[in-house]
């Protein structure tokens, strides 16, 4: 009776592990193309920047600052537009990513049941 309680628990043990570990890769995997993401997006971002600060340091006559205004106002607006596409892109690869833990956790309980269902039949013959 021991043995076989002792072997239920290892199991149990077992499976929660593997199923830890699962979850572990399986957020760890959704972190890396998040950041993977938002390096890129920092990238561009920042050669945005210095052809915008480039374009400014050119600046010798009033002129000159009218045009650059123009600039300027596009240059926030695909700002905007860039930050808004990866923030999306974000939430989509988050919500993925929650979705296959979501399937784990299902997957675990119901083999889990499975254990426990198998052990009961068992344990009554």
């Amino acid at each position: 009776m021991y043995a076989q309680m002792q072997q239920q628990s290892m199991n149990l043990g077992k499976q929660f592990a593997e199923q830890s570990y699962k979850a572990q890769l399986t957020a760890l995997r959704g972190l890396a193309e998040i950041q993977s993401l938002q390096v890129k997006a920092l990238e561009a971002q920042v050669k945005a920047n210095l052809a915008f600060v480039a374009d400014s340091l050119e600046v010798r006559e009033i002129e000159d600052v009218t045009a650059l205004v123009p600039k300027g106002m596009d240059f926030a607006r695909s700002s905007a537009e860039a930050a808004y596409e990866v923030g999306q892109q974000a939430m989509g690869i988050a919500q993925k990513t929650a979705e296959h833990l979501g399937e784990l956790a299902r997957n675990g309980v119901k083999a889990a049941n499975d254990v426990a269902t198998t052990s009961a039949k068992k344990a009554s013959r």
